[in-house]
């Protein structure tokens, strides 16, 4: 099928994805280097064998080498103990040697992919679609994504729930979809009200946002509770940051928790 291609290189992945690209690189070179000392414990009928072994054994390997190979002859004599001049010979195999290294080329080449992706397009007509409208395109899947992460999530219970009838499931997802909206207008106005004034909302490591998601803020807001006696009523749990985030975003939601 004929494509266009276009090599996104993005800075914020780069930087979010190099923590992960040093573990991983040093995992799999300590992962390589155990698998080149079994390999050297292996026996081989004849030399050809082991350099065969030794050659299939770096072709797979993506960050070490081996320096000074050699085929070690290991002779096994009939009895225990030293072989005497006499001792016939019972069978010869073959072990490999050498030094493991890291391939620096290799791990700066794979370097170079982090932060790295392909966008790919059917669509031929440039003018139908460029290469900036193909990028604003995929960043626009990401609140998408984001929506049925939220569906699929265990406060839904949708794994709990099972239904028959198309017109019920059809249901259902309509009542989620109004669900998803209520979320994401709600998380919309929070940060909309944050962004307007001084960071104080508190992130999962204590430290002021102005882009908390609505699981979060709901879930700072539990183990609030109300207390009615007669005709007072009192709240209880509420932080300074519960009262400032209620004052921005309106006196029907302040009401709720006065």
């Amino acid at each position: 099928v004929p494509q266009r291609w276009l090599l996104v290189n993005s800075t914020a992945a780069e930087k979010r994805e190099n923590q992960t690209f040093r573990k991983n690189t040093l995992r799999e070179t300590e992962n390589e280097s155990k698998q080149f000392d079994k390999l050297g414990k292996k026996s081989f009928a004849c030399r050809e064998d082991a350099l065969q072994a030794l050659h299939d054994f770096e072709s797979q390997c993506q960050f070490i080498g081996i320096a000074s190979p050699e085929i070690q002859a290991i002779t096994v004599y009939a009895g225990r103990g030293k072989p005497g001049k006499h001792q016939h010979l019972k069978s010869v195999h073959y072990q490999l040697a050498g030094q493991a290294y890291t391939r620096l080329d290799n791990v700066k080449q794979a370097r170079l992919r982090v932060g790295r992706f392909i966008l790919a397009t059917n669509e031929q007509d440039e003018g139908q679609l460029d290469m900036a409208a193909l990028l604003a395109n995929y960043k626009a899947q990401q609140k998408v994504e984001r929506g049925f992460r939220f569906l699929k999530s265990p406060e839904f219970l949708t794994s709990a729930i099972f239904l028959k009838k198309p017109e019920r499931i059809e249901a259902l997802l309509m009542v989620m979809t109004c669900c998803l909206m209520v979320y994401a207008a709600l998380e919309h106005k929070i940060r909309h009200e944050l962004k307007q004034s001084v960071p104080f909302f508190p992130d999962m490591k204590n430290k002021a946002t102005q882009s908390p998601t609505a699981r979060w803020v709901f879930l700072a807001f539990e183990g609030i509770s109300t207390f009615e006696f007669q005709e007072h009523k009192m709240v209880t749990g509420m932080q300074s940051y519960h009262h400032e985030l209620l004052s921005l975003l309106g006196a029907q939601y302040k009401a709720v928790y006065s």
